[in-house]
């Protein structure tokens, strides 16, 4: 379950007149501009429920046929325009794990350019019956000799697909992902104001650091969770910032701690529990 906002932060960044600045702006929650939504394939809602692994899914689909889960693994080819394998945990013969996902996104899902992100994936998971899911979904873009192999095969139909970087590969290269709807996966490490948290890469101390700016309708969780956040990745740039409530002093300190950073608008912010 969800908890509420504590403005109780892990840890103090930028020295005691932090602690001012916080008590005065989070007397008033600001709104987050909102941004064009350019993702691999739209994100549309995330669900509230943990991340379930690849290889749960695809080691007993059984236990998830019927269900809406969010998966993360690697791209690994296209099969068609319509559909790609997804794995998780190197080679198949060595413990890993692969599933057939087919998109239902209404958009292009392109392969990553670089090797090393990985994707998130939420749909429903089905069994490839042909004439069902053209039925359920309206299809009509099937290879028959693309798709025998696939038959009876589990495939988690995709509702959204994005890029999945850790905030330390955000960081070390920001211009790959400016534009991009993309989910984020995190410690939430403090709150800045009540619209504004710092959001660290889960086990790293001193690095993968990410200011991440909230809508107001934004799920509220207290510093220390691991977190998913969907949103856009931009630069820093002060004048694109909603800052009513936001003090000259806490102003001041976040373009110096952030002005040379990217900045994540968020569309929403989940809880994450351990995955299933």
């Amino acid at each position: 379950m969800l908890k509420n906002l504590t403005p109780t932060k892990k840890k103090n960044r930028m020295g005691n007149p932090m602690g001012v600045a916080i008590a005065l702006a989070l007397m008033t929650a600001t709104l987050v501009p909102a941004f064009p939504r350019k993702a691999v394939a739209q994100i549309e809602n995330y669900p509230a429920n943990s991340v379930i692994t690849l290889e749960n899914v695809a080691g007993s689909p059984e236990e998830f046929y019927g269900q809406t889960v969010t998966v993360r693994g690697d791209f690994k080819e296209s099969i068609d325009e319509n559909a790609f394998k997804l794995t998780r945990g190197g080679f198949l013969f060595f413990g890993g794990s692969e599933i057939l996902v087919v998109n239902n996104t209404g958009q292009p899902i392109l392969p990553p350019e670089n090797d090393n992100i990985p994707l998130q994936v939420t749909g429903q998971v089905r069994q490839l019956r042909v004439a069902e899911l053209e039925k359920d979904f309206g299809w009509d873009f099937w290879n028959p000799d693309v798709y025998v192999e696939y038959d009876e095969r589990p495939v988690i139909v995709a509702e959204s697909v994005a890029l999945a970087p850790d905030p330390g590969q955000i960081a070390d290269n920001p211009e790959q992902f400016y534009g991009q709807t993309i989910a984020v996966e995190g410690e939430l490490n403090e709150y800045f104001t009540a619209n504004a948290m710092l959001v660290q890469q889960s086990g790293l101390i001193g690095g993968g650091e990410m200011l991440v700016l909230l809508p107001p309708e934004a799920n509220r969780i207290n510093a220390g969770e691991d977190i998913v956040v969907t949103g856009e990745v931009r630069p820093f740039v002060m004048a694109e910032f909603d800052i009513r409530g936001w003090s000259p002093e806490m102003q001041t300190l976040l373009v110096e701690e952030f002005g040379d950073r990217p900045v994540m608008f968020a569309e929403n912010v989940y809880q994450k529990g351990e995955e299933n």
